[in-house]
């Protein structure tokens, strides 16, 4: 049975009992007053345990209580554990009726308290004892025991729950652990380890359908020669039997479906020429982000910023480094940095269609922007600004077609490969013995949707520019290149750009991967002045402002991504997450 089946079949029988607790009259409701839970820990890896339950059926009549306790939960896929319940005792010191009904059904242990010609009403108490197998896990590290002492699955409140675990022959604890709440909560409850070596936890006011799991780590070899008691589920040797049928078949099935999409593959794929030419400019005058994605295919969120650098160094717009305020920069502060981005009133003639929607997307609220305020929209910005570069490439006569939207289509054709892959195998693994031959075709699932990414095919135009991308990329990352050019060559730049290629390239560096070498080749050059259209937040002068540049055209620039949320916890204990647990009712 798989291991929804079984949760299923629990929620079948917990929740009739839950159903029963609550048909109470319009009195005072039921509750558990106190729920005190005895374990003591054998040698051998088994538990005995004490349940002392004070459960008040307030002004209803009922016949006693059930208690449901798990016997089975999923371990691996084609394993269960199991957690073998014996020797159940049930009194009522309250004088309540104990009469015991105990089945076992589809993993749960149900253990039915009372007479069903007998009814009780107000506070009553009930002790079951019974005996666990194989609870205790030993590890190299430590032998841990953990156990669900009060289960999810009780839907009335509990006012007071206490937990007492002891090692077998008094072996004191590592370390101990308890934990309160819903399925899977990691809320700490109060714990101590007692001079006997016992672990005591407790718990109170716990609302229906929370639960307490407590956990105890002890020595190495506390418990020697233990070990888990597991139940094979699904056993696959007669469903993927080896033959050469089986096999034939699955080869056959995977060279069909892959070696085609392999041939478009190698097809697309720029050959090699050897070593490249040296490339000192870029080729056919191409924007950065056009080569950026000529290169490999792919618009990305770097050649965006490379194209808000490459508009500020084309005087269409300015960007200005905010400075902190003394007063709000505390030292202990990792406050980020963030810029202003100033449009100016430049000729846009010549502008590609991405370059212009950018502009209009960034500067969508006003002619001044801070960068940071872009953060919630930059995402959108970004994807509307790479779709537009894909059509641009294209009509530029670099790709046959978008290769994103090839992408696409590939990746669709590979789940889809893969899900019938699936699909088949299942079918094969229940119905028959040839199982095996499926796998085939899950392997050409996996295959295409690996190779979907080499699929967008270059012009034969586009290959030689990827070539002379590559080696004008070469030339960016290892040599420091012609420091100068000729103005009338640049005459479209602003500022210092327009004779200094230090500051013409550094948008093309960043959309083909190479603004830290580039960055730090600038660097050590001292350029002379600060780019006209950067203005630092301390003043000119390039000490400091190529770092910011560098900073301010990172994937990961702060402005505009969103801080990672923390997470939290207390370790490899949690509400639910050991054996024991279940939960009860009246009935």
């Amino acid at each position: 049975m798989s291991a929804d089946g079984r949760r299923a079949a629990v929620a079948g029988l917990v929740f009739p009992a839950l159903l029963l607790a609550g048909c109470t009259d319009d009195g005072q409701a039921e509750a558990i007053r106190s729920y005190e839970v005895d374990l003591v820990a054998d040698a051998d890896g088994s538990l005995e345990v004490e349940e002392t339950i004070a459960y008040d059926f307030a002004d209803s009549e009922r016949h006693g209580i059930e208690r449901l306790i798990p016997e089975r939960a999923p371990f691996e896929q084609t394993r269960d554990r199991l957690y073998p319940i014996s020797d159940v005792v049930v009194e009522s010191p309250t004088g309540a009726p104990a009469d015991t009904e105990v089945t076992s059904e589809d993993g749960v242990l149900t253990v039915r308290v009372g007479d069903e010609d007998t009814e009780v009403t107000g506070e009553h108490t009930y002790v079951l004892r019974y005996r666990v197998e194989g609870v205790a896990d030993p590890g190299d590290d430590g032998d841990r025991v953990a156990w669900n002492a009060v289960g999810t699955g009780w839907e009335v409140p509990i006012e007071q729950v206490d937990v007492r675990l002891t090692g077998p022959a008094g072996a004191a604890p590592v370390s101990g652990d308890c934990v309160v709440g819903t399925d899977d909560a990691l809320t700490a409850c109060p714990m101590d380890v007692e001079a006997v070596g016992a672990v005591r936890a407790e718990a109170g006011g716990l609302d229906p359908g929370e639960g307490v799991t407590v956990s105890a780590t002890y020595p190495a070899g506390t418990f020697a020669g233990a070990e888990p008691v597991l139940e094979e589920t699904f056993s696959p040797a007669q469903a993927f039997r080896l033959t050469p049928a089986t096999a034939g078949l699955a080869v056959g099935g995977l060279l069909l479906l892959v070696v085609p999409p392999l041939l478009r593959a190698r097809r697309s794929r720029p050959a090699g020429s050897g070593p490249r030419a040296p490339q000192l400019t870029p080729p056919h005058d191409a924007r950065p982000a056009q080569l950026g994605t000529v290169l490999d295919g792919r618009a990305q969120r770097h050649e965006v910023l490379a194209t808000l650098l490459d508009l500020a160094v084309r005087g269409q717009l300015r960007i200005e480094e905010v400075a902190v305020d003394p007063a709000d920069d505390e030292p202990d502060a990792d406050v980020p940095p963030d810029w202003r981005l100033v449009r100016t009133p430049a000729d846009q003639r010549g502008l590609r269609l991405y370059e212009q929607l950018l502009l209009d997307d960034v500067f969508a609220d006003g002619e001044v922007v801070l960068l940071s305020d872009l953060q919630s929209r930059f995402p959108a910005i970004a994807a509307r600004a790479c779709a537009a570069v894909y059509r641009d490439v294209v009509e530029l006569g670099w790709f046959r077609a978008d290769p994103a939207a090839v992408r696409r289509r590939w990746y669709a054709l590979g789940a889809g490969v893969l899900v019938a892959g699936v699909v088949l195998t299942v079918v094969l693994a229940v119905t028959s013995t040839w199982a095996l031959a499926g796998t085939g075709v899950v392997l050409a699932g996996l295959v295409l949707l690996g190779l979907a990414g080499r699929m967008p095919q270059r012009t034969p135009e586009g290959a030689q520019v990827h070539e002379r991308a590559a080696a004008f990329r070469d030339q960016l990352a290892t040599s420091d290149g012609p420091w100068s050019a000729d103005a009338d060559q640049l005459a479209d730049l602003a500022g210092a750009a327009r004779t200094d290629l230090r500051v013409r390239y550094l948008p093309h560096a960043v959309a083909l991967g190479v603004a830290e070498e580039w960055t730090t080749a600038v660097q050590a050059a001292r350029p002379g002045a600060t780019p006209s259209w950067y203005v630092p937040a301390h003043g000119a002068g390039h000490v400091g402002v190529w770092p910011a540049l560098l900073a301010f055209s990172a994937p990961d620039n702060p402005a505009l991504s969103p801080p990672a949320s923390a997470g939290s916890g207390t370790g490899s204990t949690y509400v639910g997450g050991a054996a024991g647990g279940g939960g009860g009712g009246s009935w």
